[in-house]
């Protein structure tokens, strides 16, 4: 369940299912890992995107909830940032 040294972008997606919108088995991975795994460091300006970071190899990662229109923000990404890219979006030391 942890994240693995190849993966850099994690899509997760809100699907129909038996009449009802679900998140599929990537985007309940991510809540997984955002809930059980994965340490806060800075939230953006607007508030709609997390810097986290990997316990496990310090890694920074960025949530975001693609398609934010839908009802409950949309299904979670995460994607790998740099050091560098995450210093100039989220202002932290």
């Amino acid at each position: 369940m942890n994240l693995r040294k190849d993966e850099n972008k994690l899509i997760g997606k809100h699907v129909f299912l038996n009449g009802k919108v679900v998140a599929d088995k990537m985007a309940q991975r991510i809540d997984y890992l955002k809930n059980n795994v994965m340490l806060v460091v800075a939230y953006s300006d607007d508030g709609w995107s997390t810097l986290l970071r990997d316990p496990n190899d310090g890694r920074l990662w960025e949530l975001i909830y693609d398609d934010s229109g839908f009802h409950g923000a949309g299904a979670p990404s995460l994607i790998h940032l740099t050091l560098d890219n995450a210093k100039n979006k989220y202002k932290f030391k």
